[in-house]
């Protein structure tokens, strides 16, 4: 009994280094790969905590080895991005512009009720909306709103401004291109008025709109004076 439950904490300990020398991306939601990895290690750590046949040393074998694996996969990903499409797939559009991609629903295998339930869960309630809607490649669904559907912003009235070099992530950019444009030096944009300009400005114009029509209703009002008079 005791070798049981010494074992299973070895194994437990093995795993939870494993997972922490792989970093937070292994916490985080699994792609394809990482799925069968991190499957991998939990069939390995209960079947040599629960197996005595199984040498412990094969054990932390099996861990060292998918933890190679994962990391070389990662890092292969990182510099080559066909190769990172390849394993971990790549995102695709699901709607556009307020249209459902029938083809791309069909080639997910991803069905119209799941669509709808997962529009519910980003608290979108009309169709009409959604600029993009993306099936990730971790198996999220990612909504990006139209401008006119969006709150808000700071930029919005004035108050900020916006970067000229501003990344849209709904844009398929290479990574190269990526890290090209970030590298760009910000243009210089004339400067717009901040929402408080804008109020003041109003508020002179009305206030100039309402001294003219003081003075017209001032000179009607001596006009009829003068006709009374001649009269």
């Amino acid at each position: 009994m005791i070798d049981f439950a010494l074992r299973a904490v070895g194994m437990y300990f093995l795993a939870l280094l494993m997972i922490r020398l792989l970093g937070k991306r292994a916490l985080g939601e699994l792609g394809p790969f990482d799925f069968v990895v991190m499957t991998g290690v939990g069939h390995t750590v209960i079947a040599v905590a629960l197996d005595r046949s199984i040498p412990f040393y094969e054990g932390i074998a099996v861990l060292a080895t998918l933890a190679v694996l994962e990391y070389t996969m990662g890092f292969l990903s990182l510099k080559n991005q066909k190769l990172s499409h390849i394993i971990s797939g790549k995102p695709v559009v699901l709607i556009s512009n307020g249209q459902i991609i029938k083809e791309n629903l069909r080639k997910e295998k991803f069905n119209i009720d799941d669509l709808l339930q997962e529009l519910r869960k980003q608290g979108v309630r009309d169709l009409d909306n959604v600029d993009k809607g993306i099936l990730e490649p971790c198996g999220g669904f990612s909504v990006i709103l139209k401008d006119e559907a969006e709150a808000i912003s700071k930029s919005d009235l004035g108050i900020t401004k916006r970067s000229p070099n501003e990344l849209l992530t709904i844009e398929p950019l290479a990574r190269k291109d990526i890290f090209e444009r970030m590298k760009r030096e910000p243009v210089e944009e004339e400067e717009q008025p901040c929402l408080q300009d804008s109020v003041k400005n109003i508020e002179n114009k009305i206030d100039l709109l309402l001294e003219r029509i003081d003075l017209l209703e001032n000179k009607a009002v001596s006009n009829d004076k003068e006709k009374q008079e001649d009269v």
